[in-house]
């Protein structure tokens, strides 16, 4: 087993063989992670949310999903997921969301905790993926808006994925306070590899 603690507002990186799984754990609750995935051997092939939702053909998630690359290639398997509520259609903040919105210059933010925990594989800024915003409620309308609820995660909860193939995992503990993303209080997450 390896696991590692990643403080609220901020970013982690950890590798996951294939066949072993990791698990995403709301520590505190109320926390949303995004989460993010490379191909260990090729940086380039990552996690893609837009082709994932073309060949499951849906925006929710069910235990038994199989996350694609951009590549359409299956990378991570839902095994299990203990809140049921994530999204997959939102990027995730970036530096010019907090200006344009907040009227916030150099609030931490999820793009720039990606980047940090990726600096070692030289991924040019503009080319880094979006996430899958585990915990996160960002309901569809009936006029097909995205609404925008606090994460409805528990102490304890989590995700549990398997991986595909060996990948690279990169999660920000979303470092926003000025919405109701997380509740306005930002807490820990806990990522933990075991074998499957």
């Amino acid at each position: 087993m390896n696991s590692m603690i990643v403080k609220g507002g901020d970013g982690g990186r950890i590798e996951v063989g294939r066949n072993r799984t990791i698990e995403v754990v709301n520590v505190q609750g109320g926390q949303v992670c995004d989460f993010f995935a490379f191909n260990a051997d090729n940086v380039r092939e990552h996690l893609s949310p837009g082709h994932t939702r073309s060949v499951l053909r849906k925006v929710y998630l069910e235990v038994g999903d199989r996350l694609c690359s951009v590549l359409r290639n299956p990378m991570l398997e839902l095994v299990e997921d203990t809140t049921g509520v994530n999204d997959f259609c939102v990027p995730q903040c970036d530096p010019q969301r907090y200006v344009q919105d907040f009227g916030v210059s150099g609030h931490r933010n999820c793009r720039d905790n990606l980047a940090e925990a990726m600096a070692p594989y030289e991924i040019p800024y503009e080319y880094l993926p979006e996430p899958f915003n585990f915990f996160q409620s960002s309901p569809i309308g009936s006029d097909g808006r995205l609404g925008q609820n606090g994460s409805p995660a528990k102490p304890g909860d989590k995700v549990r994925l398997r991986a595909l193939m060996d990948v690279i995992v990169a999660v920000s503990a979303c470092p926003q306070d000025l919405a109701p993303t997380n509740n306005y209080e930002l807490t820990d997450l806990e990522l933990i590899v075991r074998d499957s």
